[in-house]
Parts: structure tokens; C-alpha cells; sequence
């Protein structure tokens, strides 16, 4: 079940990402296209104008008009085609454009033959005392000057745009080729991504259930307990609380760790959730350890350990003193549920590299190498039994990994040459 869930995740988030990078790139592509055409057609036309312009002002004909691709034609005020002569060694179809006064002064877009021509239709303001036709041009073409002259009232100028717009069709085809290999890529990258993506998504879904399962599992098992000693307690009614001291003491020990539990929990949940805010305030190491470390001395001597402080600086460091407080007391606590009478736990404090070094280090039982990878994984414990003087309830170094994390800083374990662990811990104190 859980893989059915995990693969429909992945789909909704391969197709989600493919989905979003096409369009993007359809977008993109059709934003490409449509400016290319735009501006091919802007140049045109630009053209064009500049062209009618001039025919609109001072009629001509060109001396080689084969040797062009635009194309001027005259109008009478009837509508007549006033230089067809010159007209003639073009396509008869050119013969058959018509222009209309209400389309005056605006291009436009015409099939001519197999041509494509685009034009504009203007009308003729010409001076005809100013300007005349070139002796050549009036002869080849057969045209009498002064008639063409002034009979001229409106011009198309036209000019053929087929390689034009085989040029916009090659682009076009161009982008899509393009559109369709990238589409590939995406595919493929869209693909690796969700894959890669996922991953840390799974972890956490696995993690959330495992944290959900041993949750469940840790809290049952002093529920368990107290439901026990309460039942026995009620098929003993006429007993005294004296007789009954044991199961009381019992479950009130279960109800403490039930307790300890839930707010380690908390913290944690808290933690994920950034509800908790570190602040740091300046404080004097020596000063800070020692108000830590004072009362674990005498309660580590009392087992016939030794406990040694080794404070090694005299500077203040910013820290969040509660968080700080509370990495230490895991760590120490950690390290005595695993050391015997006999054993030493030294505590070494120093600043190197503008950072402030902790270094908690006993001669207990250590931490075989398999271990040290997953110490920090909520409820993972090495001592799988649950006893709370060994294996605890699994929480104590998440929530110390979770404190260094929210510092800066970083923590590992090393086997103490002399046997058992050393567990250092590394703040940034800038």
C-alpha cells in the first residue's frame, strides 16, 4: 500500500513539473515566434512607407524595376492602371490588384500568383511642373510624361514578401524542432528531479511513521504498566497503601517517565515546526559549566565514579543557555547510564578556531561503529529493552542533535582510546 502511495506522489509530481515546463517553454516559444514576424513585418512595412512616400510626392518609375522586388502602380482617378507597359514583364496577375480609397495610407497582405506581395495604397500629391520622367524611362517604358503626370492621382507600391515569409516559416519550423527537443529534455530532467525531489519527501514519511510507530509503542508500554498495578491494586481492596507500596511506586515511576517522554516529544515536534526560537545571550564559560556541572559531580560520585572538569577558557560566548544547558545534561546523563563503577566521565571545555569546543568523554561500555550512524535517530537506542537506566527512550540525543543544528554547530562521537566514547560538540561563538 505504502508503494501504491509513494508512486501515485512521484506521478502527481513527474507530471507536475512536466506540465509547468512546457507551458513555460510553449510560452516562451510563441513569445520568440510572434516577435521574429512581428519585427520581419515591421521592417516591411517600414519600407513600404518610406517608399510610398516618395511615390506619393514625386511619381516615378524605376529604370530597372526587374532589378527589384517592389513594385510601383498608378492609378487615374477612375481607377485605370496608367503605367501597364512598364507593368508588363511582371506577372498578369499584378495586373488585376485594384486599390480602394477607403484602405488609403494602410498595408496590407495580397496573393499574387504565387507570390505573397504586401502593399500600401496611397494617393498621388504630385507637382507636375517640378518633376519629370527621365528621357530613358519614358521611352522604354512608353509612356508620355506629361500624361502620366497628371493623370496620376493614387499609387500602389507592392512588394513581394515570399522569401519573407519563407524565412518566418523556417524559423517557425526551426522553434519547434527545438520546442519538440526540448520537450525531451524535460521529460528526462523532469523525470530525475521528481525522483530526486521525492526522496527527501519519502525519508520524512518514513521517518513521521517510524516516529509515529515507536511513539506509539514507548507510550503503550507504561500505559501497559500503570493499567497493571492498577488492577492488581483493585482485587486487594482491604490492603493498606503500606502493603501496596511497591506497585504505587511503580506506577508513579512509569507516570514520571511517561512524562519525560511526551515532553521530549513536544520538543521535538516543536522543533520541526521552527516553534521554538533560540536566544542567545553573552555568557562567561567557567561560570556557565560550573553552574551546570557542580550538581552532577556529586551525583556521578555517588555511583563511585570519577568526574572530571576540564574548563579550559575564561571567555564569554553567545549561547542559548536553556538549550545548552539541556545538550549537556543529555549528554551527561548518556554517559552515565553507561558507565559502571570504577569508570571516569571528564567534561573539556576550550575555544579553538572561534569556536567553542564541549567535550564529553566517559570510560563506559562505547558505541560499536554500526551504532554511531544512527544514535541521533529518534528512538533509535542500543540497548533495545527499554530500560530507562540503559537504553532511555531513544529521544535524549535527537533532541541534542536538533540544539546543535539550531547553533550552527556540529556534533560526532569517536571511541575514547582509553575505551568507551567522546562525544564533541562544536558551537561557532561568532
Amino acid at each position: 500500500m505504502d508503494k501504491i502511495v509513494n508512486r501515485k506522489q512521484q506521478l502527481r509530481l513527474f507530471l507536475t513539473e512536466l506540465i509547468s515546463f512546457m507551458v513555460i517553454f510553449s510560452i516562451l516559444g510563441l513569445i520568440i515566434f510572434a516577435r521574429f514576424q512581428q519585427s520581419t513585418y515591421a521592417n516591411i512595412d517600414k519600407g513600404l512607407e518610406q517608399r510610398a512616400a516618395i511615390v506619393s510626392k514625386k511619381p516615378m518609375l524605376m529604370d530597372r524595376p526587374s532589378d527589384f522586388k517592389t513594385i510601383t502602380i498608378y492609378y487615374d482617378k477612375n481607377g485605370k492602371i496608367l503605367n501597364r507597359d512598364s507593368l508588363q514583364r511582371f506577372s498578369a496577375s499584378i495586373l488585376k490588384v485594384k486599390g480602394q480609397t477607403k484602405d488609403l495610407n494602410k498595408t496590407f497582405s495580397k496573393q499574387v500568383g504565387k507570390a505573397t506581395m504586401r502593399g500600401v495604397y496611397v494617393k498621388v500629391n504630385a507637382d507636375t511642373q517640378r518633376h519629370r520622367l527621365p528621357a530613358g524611362v519614358e521611352k522604354r517604358n512608353n509612356i508620355k510624361n506629361n500624361d502620366f503626370l497628371k493623370n496620376a492621382k493614387y499609387a500602389m507600391v507592392l512588394q513581394n514578401i515570399t522569401p519573407d515569409l519563407q524565412g518566418i516559416n523556417r524559423f517557425k519550423n526551426l522553434l519547434l524542432a527545438a520546442l519538440i527537443l526540448f520537450g525531451v529534455l524535460v521529460f528526462i530532467i523532469s523525470y530525475i528531479v521528481s525522483r530526486i525531489n521525492m526522496k527527501p519527501v519519502l525519508k520524512a514519511w518514513q521517518q513521521q511513521q517510524d516516529f509515529v510507530d515507536s511513539a506509539a509503542h514507548e507510550i503503550r508500554t507504561p500505559l501497559t504498566i500503570i493499567q497493571n498495578q492498577l488492577e492488581g491494586l483493585m482485587t486487594k481492596p482491604n490492603d493498606t497503601i503500606k502493603d501496596q507500596i511497591d506497585p504505587i511506586i511503580m506506577s508513579l515511576s512509569e507516570i514520571r517517565r511517561l512524562n519525560g517522554l511526551t515532553s521530549d516529544m513536544l520538543t521535538l515536534a516543536r522543533a520541526n515546526s521552527n516553534a521554538i526560537a533560540i536566544k542567545k545571550t553573552s555568557v562567561v564559560v567557567p561560570e556557565f559549566m560550573s553552574e551546570v556541572l557542580d550538581p552532577y559531580q556529586e551525583f556521578v560520585q555517588s555511583e563511585d565514579k570519577q568526574f572530571v572538569i576540564k574548563t579550559e577558557t575564561t571567555q564569554s560566548v553567545m549561547l542559548d543557555t536553556k538549550r545548552i544547558h539541556q545538550l549537556l545534561v543529555i549528554l551527561l546523563d548518556n554517559a552515565a547510564k553507561y558507565t559502571m563503577p570504577g569508570d571516569t566521565i571528564t567534561v573539556r571545555t576550550v575555544i579553538e578556531n572561534n569556536s567553542l569546543k564541549i567535550q564529553v568523554m566517559d570510560t563506559g561500555q562505547g558505541i560499536s561503529d554500526a551504532n554511531k550512524k544512527r544514535i541521533f535517530d529518534r528512538f533509535y537506542r542500543e540497548e533495545r529493552s527499554g530500560n530507562k537506566e540503559t537504553g532511555g527512550n531513544g529521544l535524549g540525543l535527537a533532541i541534542a542533535a536538533w540544539i546543535i543544528k539550531a547553533h550552527n554547530g556540529r556534533i560526532k562521537v569517536t571511541d575514547n582510546p582509553g575505551g568507551g566514547s567522546i562525544f564533541t560538540v562544536v558551537l561557532p561563538i561568532k
